[in-house]
């Protein structure tokens, strides 16, 4: 009873345009039905003739004979006349012909329980079964599932006809009950599979037609999103489904998605396996920063992805936002808040910064290097005498002598105003020292070659650091810059030896 209670809401709760749109679905199916039903019949007339003549040869009453020889007959060519009707109504499609559809298939289904009844009706003076009738109706209500009022008259009005028939010559009261009871039950029971069926049937249209117009929705908002979207399969990461925007960012011409490979070949930062992992996990992921290299165009993008069903296929829908220009403007302000603007060497905050991750560094592993604390000599002297934009071109050039002998692990950073930090990464005292008579003897040569005014000089204090030591980086710099301190006063004594004292103020 429920299951009726559901079908008889089912149906009720449509509109009559949806009822009708899916009658005429229904009609369709049902047509198709009966082809398939009206071609196994012709081919089947052999066999039929054949058991005619069997059952003709084994004495079987005359009105019996010509009746079942005459229904066999006229089955075989109402099926040749139904199979041509069938070519003729499927090459059109207007509403007259949906109303022939209509009527043709529920005359065909009466015609057909109908036919099972006068078999069982004409079998009570041969063999006096009825089964005939009982197969031809549970074929009918399983494969001919019609809307269920049309069905109840088909099995109402037949029964009838049956039931009457079957008690005229049926001589056996007790036999004539159950054979009634029986069929009566069947018949019932008919009716309920083929309501059962419809309901289904029903529901499945409507299913399916919410599943078509939802992807039509979704394909709208696919290719009319003003972002890039494309689907991937899940298994290979090929793209499958693209816009417009993505085509564009991607470098490809619309359409053209065969030379395309999968785009996880295409993301070059190491997110890829954490990507994937997420997905595996939750099924979606949202707002990651993701670099893409589509074809040597590099591109940053901020991405959402989500696992979705596809054609029957696991799929990655994804949808992106180019971030390259304002990722390009963001490295260009970090390099500008990181990099000293004069000699273009790393400013204090950055350089303090990396010496911090250095001696973080150094708590895990064992770890060595050199704080050289270099103070520019008499760069007030070259700027009272030759003016600032000379002191400028003094540091620039002692800045780029330096870079020139350190190597890239190095760090090389402006304190402020004429004074520096070179970190000589893993190397001792030793070596650290090496390098900065490197740096002198250029300084020197530079100086012989009389290629400015004045003297380049620098003054410089080494402290050595490896693992273990019980110091920060402040009394670091600062026991860095006490040696430097003693250095410049000991150049300035041999300067003033050599020199008047009048020179003092190029230190």
């Amino acid at each position: 009873m429920e299951c009726m209670k559901e079908g008889l809401k089912l149906l009720i709760s449509r509109s009559d345009k949806e009822q009708n749109e899916f009658e005429k679905y229904n009609n369709m199916l049902v047509l198709s039905r009966i082809r398939l039903i009206s071609l196994a019949n012709i081919f089947l007339s052999i066999f039929w003739a054949y058991m005619d003549w069997t059952i003709i040869n084994n004495g079987a009453d005359h009105i019996y004979s010509v009746t079942l020889i005459s229904m066999h007959a006229i089955s075989v060519v109402i099926s040749a006349m139904f199979l041509i009707f069938y070519r003729w109504v499927i090459c059109k499609e207007d509403n007259k012909n949906s109303r022939i559809i209509s009527i043709a298939s529920k005359v065909y289904v009466f015609l057909y329980i109908l036919f099972g009844a006068a078999c069982s009706i004409n079998s009570q003076r041969y063999t006096g079964n009825i089964y005939s009738y009982i197969i031809l109706v549970l074929i009918a209500a399983i494969v001919f599932t019609l809307k269920p009022s049309v069905m109840l008259f088909d099995f109402v009005v037949n029964h009838i006809i049956f039931l009457i028939g079957i008690g005229i010559l049926c001589n056996d009261l007790n036999l004539l009950l159950a054979k009634l009871v029986n069929s009566t039950v069947l018949a019932g029971a008919a009716f309920l599979i083929g309501f059962i069926f419809y309901r289904h049937r029903m529901t499945e249209f409507f299913y399916r037609k919410k599943l078509r117009e939802n992807e039509e929705n979704f394909k709208k908002l696919f290719y009319a999103n003003p972002y890039p979207v494309f689907i991937t399969r899940q298994k290979d990461g090929k793209i499958i489904e693209a816009n417009k925007r993505a085509y564009k960012l991607m470098g490809v011409e619309a359409g053209n998605l065969d030379s395309f490979n999968g785009i996880n070949d295409y993301i070059k930062n190491d997110s890829r396996v954490a990507l994937e992992q997420e997905l595996k996990e939750h099924s979606s992921t949202f707002n990651r920063i993701i670099e893409y290299d589509f074809n040597g165009k590099r591109k940053w993008v901020t991405a959402n992805y989500e696992i979705i069903d596809y054609h029957d296929e696991k799929c990655i829908l994804t949808g992106i936002m180019d971030i390259t220009e304002i990722r390009k403007a963001e490295e260009e302000l970090s390099h500008y808040a990181s990099i000293d603007s004069l000699t273009g060497i790393m400013n204090r905050r950055m350089g303090l910064k990396k010496l911090e991750e250095l001696l973080e560094e150094s708590k895990e592993e064992f770890l060595e290097f050199v704080l050289c604390f270099l103070d520019i000599n008499n760069l007030k002297f070259v700027n009272d005498t030759y003016g600032h934009s000379e002191g400028d071109r003094y540091i620039q050039t002692l800045c780029s002598m330096i870079k020139n002998k350190l190597d890239e692990e190095d760090i090389f950073f402006r304190v402020g105003g004429d004074e520096f930090i070179i970190v000589f990464s893993r190397k001792n005292n030793c070596q650290a020292e090496n390098i900065w008579n490197k740096i002198k003897k250029q300084f020197d040569e530079n100086n012989i070659q009389k290629e400015f005014p004045y003297n380049i000089m620098a003054s410089h204090g080494l402290f050595y650091f490896c693992t273990g030591m019980d110091i920060d980086l402040g009394h670091i710099i600062e026991k860095a810059d006490k040696m430097m301190y003693e250095e410049k006063q000991r150049l300035k004594k041999e300067h003033q030896t050599k020199h008047s004292p009048a020179s003092d103020g190029i230190f």
